[in-house]
């Protein structure tokens, strides 16, 4: 899916499709670009999104659902880093990044204001302390399925100095300690944890309370799966983007023909 408007595209939605890093290059060729979701994409690798984060610098929000298929990871998340000052918006679902990429997220963007990591094997206590001392915009952060315990809350009680809300999903190792922890340093945190969740939701899920985004700056921070009639009403220009992505992009006209 991709919303295009006069002065050159500015949204692309890339999901299951069989999109290569050469499509991802074509989309690079889109410098306005502000928003990219990549779902389930395996044929997209760091170096893919290293081209995008070399010519879209004005990137804004950024998703990735990786497939746990380990392609995209602190190489790319770096690239993003060093690129793309103005990322508000970082949701990584079944990718692994470490303190190396996080750190650089932290140093290179300072308006990162909302950040989700969603079934990341490799975000433990010493990823979420660099998180907490780096990341001091932040306001929305959502853990979910992710090795986390008390420590990483504690250190989360201590750091994000603008954090107003905490969302905590399958996360094992937290226990009511890190919720107290929290909760007395952060008295006015809107904070959801929930320690003992057996249910078997999908990662996609991880909105962060879709009743309070639709007023405020965060109205983005809905990750919820679309609804059938929306993906229907997509389907004819996915036939499409994936044809012009297969060889290698085209002109905007002809995309805008199509």
């Amino acid at each position: 899916m991709a919303s295009i408007r006069v002065d050159g595209l500015m949204e692309v939605h890339l999901e299951k499709l069989q999109v290569s890093d050469l499509g991802l290059s074509s989309v690079s060729n889109f410098a306005n670009l502000e928003i990219l979701h990549l779902v389930k994409t395996p044929g997209c690798t760091n170096v893919g999104l290293a081209s995008v984060a070399g010519k879209c610098r004005l990137l804004r929000k950024l998703r990735i659902d990786g497939w746990k298929t380990n392609r995209i990871g602190d190489d790319g998340i770096i690239s993003i880093a060093n690129h793309c000052a103005n990322l508000q918006e970082l949701v990584l679902i079944g990718v692994n990044p470490t303190c190396l990429s996080l750190d650089k997220l932290g140093a290179n963007c300072p308006n990162l204001e909302r950040l989700a990591l969603c079934g990341s094997e490799s975000v433990g206590d010493a990823e979420i302390s660099c998180v907490a001392a780096k990341c001091v915009a932040l306001k929305k952060l959502c853990i979910k399925s992710c090795p986390v315990s008390d420590n990483g809350m504690e250190a989360i009680a201590r750091g994000c100095p603008n954090l107003v809300k905490i969302k905590v999903k399958k996360c094992r190792g937290v226990t009511n300690v890190g919720a107290d922890w929290l909760k007395g340093r952060k008295g006015s945190l809107d904070l959801d944890l929930d320690m003992d969740s057996v249910e078997h939701e999908q990662l996609v899920d991880t909105s962060l309370d879709e009743q309070e985004s639709r007023g405020g700056d965060f109205s983005s921070f809905n990750l919820r799966c679309r609804s059938r009639s929306f993906k229907t009403r997509i389907r004819s220009f996915s036939g499409t983007l994936r044809r012009w992505l297969s060889f290698g992009g085209g002109s905007r006209n002809n995309l805008g023909r199509n």
